[in-house]
C-alpha cells in the first residue's frame, strides 16, 4: 500500500534491472516503459490533481471498473487530419500497439480554432510520461519514454530518473491559498434575446423542410479575479454521484478541458463496438412521485421521442457500416442524472473488418445528440448561426491505442483558459421545440458547473 504518489522510489529497481539486461553497448529500443503493478490507498484523481505538472489527465469509464491518468508527456501528436495523428504515433505503436494516448478533436475540424482552443487545435493527443491505468486487474503505473536518435540506454535510464525526481520534488498538494475575497463576472453567449432569435431562425428552417434537427449551443464566460484552478474543478466534478464519464485534459497552467458527460460516443474492445444514443430530456423531481412522473412524460412526449429517434436512427445505421450482428442492448431506456433524466439507447456489434479508432469517430460523430438530422447540412449551419466556436465541445474525448478505444462525447463540459471559464450546454430543436423550455433544459444542464462555481469564496458580480 503507497500513501503518497513518488514515483522514483517506484521504479528504482526496475531502472536498474532494465541497465543490467541492456548494457551500454547495446541499441537501447525506441520504446522505453517501464510498468509495476502498485497499490495507492488514495484515488488516482487525488494524486494526479495534486501533482504540479501542466499537463495532465484523467479518464474514468462510466459503466466499468476502467480508469486511466497521465502526468506529463512523452509525445504530443498536434494535427489538422486524423491520418496525421495515427502516423504520429505509427512507431510507438510498432513498438506496443496496447499502450493508450489520451486526447480528441474538435466538433468541426474544418473551422480555424478560436482563439480561447487555439492550444488544443484540430486534434491533439498525449502519450504520458507516466501512465495509471486501474481495471478489474488492478492498479499498474508506467514509465513511456521514447529514445532519441543515437542515445545510449545509460543516457536515456538517466534523462528517466531525473524526470521522475523532479516529477517527485512537485508531487506536494498546493496549500490553500489564503481567503481574500475575489470577484466573479458572468457573461452569456447568446443573451436570451438572441437565443430566442435562433430559436425562431431554426423553427423555421424545419419548417421549410432543409433541416428536421438542429442542436444549439450556448455558454456561460464566468470570469475569476483570482483565476480558476482546473484540478479543484474535476475534483468537484468527480465527486458527483451519477452514471457518468469523468474526463479532464489539462495541456499547459490553466488550460484545461473537462467535464462529466453520460454519453458514449463508442467503445472498441477486442473488435466488439458499443455505441449509444442518448437523446430526450427532462429535469429530475424533487420528490420521488415527481421524478417518476417527469420519467413517464419523458417516454410519453412525442416531441422527445422523435428527437431521440433521429439519434438512435443515425447510430443504428453506423453500426451496421461497420459490424456483423448488431443489437439492440437496451431500447429508450432511461438514464437518471443528477440534475436530468435523458432516454438512452444502446448498440452492440461486431467490427467487419480492421479499422482505427479514429476512422470509426468519424462515423459517428457528429451524432444528431449534439448537431442535428440529417447531419450533411449541420456544419455549414451551426457556422452561420451560432455565436461562437464549440472548440472541443460536443466532441469525442478519451483514449485510444492502435485498435482499441473508448470516447466519450464532451459534453457537460467546460474549458478553463487562465481566468475564464467557458459553461458549455446545448439543446436539441424539433418542430414542437419552444425557445423558453430550451433554454430551461440548458440552464439545467448547466447546474453541475454552477454547483461548483457558488463553492469558491468569491464577491459575486453577477
Amino acid at each position: 500500500m503507497i500513501s503518497d504518489f513518488l514515483f522514483y522510489p517506484l521504479f528504482q529497481e526496475e531502472i536498474e534491472r532494465y541497465f543490467k539486461r541492456n548494457p551500454e553497448n547495446k541499441e537501447a529500443e525506441y520504446l522505453l516503459r517501464l510498468e509495476r503493478e502498485v497499490e495507492f490507498d488514495r484515488p488516482l484523481l487525488d494524486g494526479i490533481a495534486t501533482c504540479c505538472v501542466p499537463e495532465k489527465f484523467f479518464f474514468s469509464a462510466k459503466d466499468c471498473l476502467f480508469v486511466l491518468g497521465g502526468l506529463g508527456s512523452a509525445q504530443v501528436v498536434t494535427a489538422a487530419q486524423s491520418n496525421d495523428v495515427l502516423e504520429g504515433f505509427r512507431s510507438l505503436w510498432e513498438a506496443d500497439p496496447t499502450i493508450p494516448v489520451f486526447g480528441g478533436f474538435s466538433f468541426d475540424t474544418e473551422e480555424e480554432s478560436a482563439p480561447e482552443w487555439e492550444p488544443f487545435g484540430r486534434f491533439r493527443f498525449t502519450l504520458p510520461f507516466i501512465e495509471l491505468k486501474t481495471s478489474d486487474g488492478g492498479t499498474r503505473v508506467a514509465v513511456n519514454y521514447l529514445r532519441k536518435n543515437g542515445q545510449s540506454p545509460r543516457e536515456a535510464l538517466g534523462e528517466i530518473s531525473s524526470a521522475l525526481r523532479a516529477l517527485d520534488a512537485v508531487r506536494r498538494p498546493v496549500p490553500p491559498a489564503a481567503d481574500l475575497p475575489c470577484r466573479l463576472e458572468k457573461q452569456l453567449v447568446p443573451e436570451k434575446p438572441q437565443w430566442d432569435r435562433m430559436i425562431q431562425k431554426a423553427l423555421a428552417t424545419i419548417q421549410a423542410g432543409d433541416l428536421q434537427k438542429i442542436v444549439l449551443a450556448r455558454k456561460m464566460v464566468i470570469t475569476r479575479s483570482e483565476g480558476w484552478d482546473p484540478a479543484e474543478i474535476i475534483a468537484s466534478l468527480a465527486q458527483i454521484e451519477e452514471d457518468s464519464f469523468t474526463f479532464y485534459y489539462q495541456i499547459a497552467d490553466g488550460i484545461a478541458f473537462l467535464g462529466r458527460s453520460p454519453e458514449r460516443l463508442f467503445r472498441m474492445q477486442d473488435g466488439r463496438i458499443v455505441a449509444e444514443a442518448i437523446a430526450g430530456t427532462r429535469p429530475r423531481g424533487e420528490t420521488p412521485s415527481e421524478d417518476q412522473r417527469l420519467e413517464r412524460e419523458l417516454l410519453h412526449s412525442p416531441k422527445e421521442l422523435k428527437e431521440h429517434r433521429f439519434v438512435a436512427g443515425f447510430v443504428e445505421t453506423g453500426m451496421k457500416r461497420i459490424c456483423d450482428d448488431v443489437r439492440i442492448a437496451a431500447s429508450e431506456e432511461i438514464l437518471k442524472l443528477k440534475n436530468v433524466q435523458h432516454i438512452v439507447t444502446r448498440f452492440t456489434g461486431r467490427s467487419t473488418g480492421e479499422r482505427s479508432p479514429l476512422s470509426i469517430a468519424r462515423i459517428f460523430h457528429p451524432t444528431p445528440a449534439v448537431g442535428g438530422y440529417p447531419p450533411e447540412g449541420i456544419p455549414e449551419y451551426l457556422r452561420r448561426n451560432e455565436p461562437f466556436q464549440r472548440g472541443w465541445y460536443g466532441a469525442p474525448i478519451g483514449w485510444m491505442n492502435r485498435m482499441n478505444a473508448d470516447f466519450a462525447v464532451g459534453i457537460r463540459s467546460a474549458l478553463v483558459r487562465g481566468n475564464k471559464l467557458h459553461i458549455f450546454a446545448g439543446a436539441g430543436i424539433v418542430g414542437q421545440s419552444t425557445a423558453r423550455d430550451e433554454w430551461k433544459e440548458t440552464e439545467k444542464k448547466m447546474d453541475n458547473f454552477a454547483t461548483i462555481v457558488g463553492e469558491f469564496p468569491c464577491l459575486p458580480c453577477f
